[in-house]
């Protein structure tokens, strides 16, 4: 069960990859820079710090024996 999980996650990473180079490729015929845009990848860079902080943290800790 675990590994159809895990097909599940990685299949959905793939197409959430492909939907941010799509992104990426269009944004970069835009000519004019828009402002919110930079807000936007400010924040999202933020988050992704926060959870890459939360992961390492959580990867850190030793599981304990119940």
């Amino acid at each position: 069960m675990h590994s159809q999980f895990l097909f599940l996650a990685l299949d959905l990473a793939r197409e959430r990859s492909v939907d941010a180079d799509r992104q990426r490729l269009a944004s970069r015929r835009r000519v004019v820079p828009t402002g919110p845009g930079r807000f936007r990848r400010l924040v999202a860079r933020a988050a992704v710090a926060v959870a890459r902080a939360a992961d390492e943290t959580t990867l850190q800790r030793s599981p304990t024996a119940s």
